[in-house]
């Protein structure tokens, strides 16, 4: 993109203004929670910001932030790996694949997959789900929503997930058989 002047550095926050709900979306579609996007995201922005001179404009800001945005997810698991209640990274690669031809198509497989596996789950999880991952309430409000503390609701967040990660594995691997 070549130096940093003023104009090289507006076109880059205007870019990414209109491009980051989509990164979040996709980082989000990855399976990590709000506090793990918006650390993702942040990171991404810092990495394409310090490699923004490499940048082509003529080239899509989306796609390649979203090329970014893969590997920081990556990353971020491989840094919260303690936690064994994360999607697989083979999932993650699954999601995160850029191939040109079907990039919405298999965001639209995994979106139709989660739906048709959270439609599986009993109302009470299905609500606990939608609560967690909806709105601008923090976890702990969430928790004491349901009369657990934060730390209980983790754990059975964490027990949906586990119960979620095969449905949806399944579902997209169908659907991919079938496209």
């Amino acid at each position: 993109m070549g130096e940093n002047s003023p104009q090289s550095e507006e076109l880059f926050v205007s870019l990414f203004a209109d491009n980051e709900r989509h990164l979040r979306a996709f980082v989000r579609s990855m399976g990590l929670d709000w506090s793990g996007v918006d650390e993702v995201v942040q990171t991404v922005s810092l990495v394409m910001w310090r490699k923004w001179e490499e940048f082509d404009p003529d080239t899509d800001f989306l796609k390649w932030g979203r090329v970014i945005a893969r590997f920081e997810v990556l990353r971020y698991r491989r840094n919260m790996a303690r936690d064994r209640h994360v999607f697989s990274d083979d999932l993650i690669e699954l999601l995160g694949a850029e191939d040109d031809r079907n990039d919405l198509s298999q965001s639209e497989l995994y979106r139709r997959g989660l739906q048709a596996c959270l439609e599986q789950l009993p109302d009470k999880s299905r609500r606990l789900v939608a609560d967690a991952y909806a709105g601008d309430r923090t976890i702990g409000e969430v928790a004491s929503s349901f009369g657990k503390t934060a730390t209980a609701f983790y754990k059975t967040l964490n027990r949906i997930r586990q119960k979620l990660q095969p449905c949806i594995e399944q579902k997209v691997a169908e659907a991919s058989q079938r496209a």
